[in-house]
């Protein structure tokens, strides 16, 4: 495969999206924790990422400022306009490896309400973060039991999970990957290129992306410089795996968000391109 199936996230907008993030309240409503005045709304991302030459995108779950039948309404219908895959939505909230039951069960069925949005939005997946517990066995075994009851859930709905190397219980290469060993196929990977240490990056990523599903494509810039040397390097590896899903370009800086998001798009299609078609040549 020599061309680069390209996404987007909505964290890579967050900044020109007000850096929204909404939570329900006590009453059930969605409240704005940030007040900052938004340049786009949730509903413009679809078509903003069609301008921009990105035919798929996540939406981060607390990006919603609502979740009404209305609002999802007419967020079809801009992804619709824009002809764009909604890949996954990703939730960024809730404990699945957490000791406490009460707790566990309370963001279990919250974590089936984001499943029901996704199948209302057509999502293909939904991220379900592994933990944030200490990689001992009775959070493994919790994490597990809970990927696989969300994945029962969400497979009837046409919907499939994915985990990610992100927080502390899948922080490390080998617990991500036991976890996955025991949902045996069932649930999928987002290999973030920016989570793992810079010290073990290369060889850590180099263990899960022969496993990943989709790939958050973050690069690093200081004082408005691309660290092109890290990011080509954490590309190719992608190619080398074998992966042919999509790679969301992830920018978390607050300049030139377009801008740097082409330049990783420019990149991105030239390692992909140069690469898959050497790979092709061996072949």
């Amino acid at each position: 495969m020599t061309t680069a199936r390209l996404s987007i996230s909505s964290w890579s907008l967050h900044r020109l999206l007000g850096k929204a993030w909404y939570e329900t309240d006590a009453d059930g409503e969605m409240t704005n924790r940030c007040d900052e005045m938004p340049k786009i709304e949730l509903l413009d991302v679809p078509g903003e990422a069609r301008r921009h030459g990105i035919g798929t995108v996540e939406f981060c779950h607390f990006h919603f400022p609502s979740t009404e039948q209305a609002y999802l309404g007419e967020l079809n219908s801009a992804i619709d306009a824009a002809d764009i895959e909604l890949f996954s939505i990703l939730i960024d909230t809730g404990d699945i490896s957490a000791a406490h039951e009460t707790e566990r069960t309370a963001d279990l069925k919250m974590m089936r309400r984001w499943i029901d949005v996704a199948a209302t939005l057509g999502a293909g997946h939904v991220r379900i973060i592994a933990g944030d517990q200490a990689p001992a066995e009775d959070a493994i075994l919790r994490s597990v039991d809970g990927l696989l009851g969300l994945t029962e859930y969400a497979k009837a709905k046409g919907v499939r999970t994915l985990t990610e190397n992100f927080k502390q219980l899948a922080a490390r290469p080998e617990v991500c990957l036991e976890i996955l060993a025991r949902c045996h196929g069932e649930v999928g990977l987002c290999a973030d290129f920016g989570n793992f240490p810079e010290q073990t990056r290369t060889r850590d990523l180099a263990a899960v992306l022969p496993q990943a599903t989709s790939i958050h494509a973050k690069a690093e810039y200081v004082n408005g410089e691309m660290d092109r040397e890290a990011y080509i390097e954490n590309v190719e590896l992608s190619v080398t795996a074998g992966f042919d899903g999509p790679l969301s370009l992830i920018y978390q800086d607050t300049e030139g968000v377009w801008d740097r998001l082409e330049e990783m798009k420019v990149v991105t299609e030239q390692v992909w391109m140069s690469r898959g078609q050497e790979k092709e040549r061996r072949q």
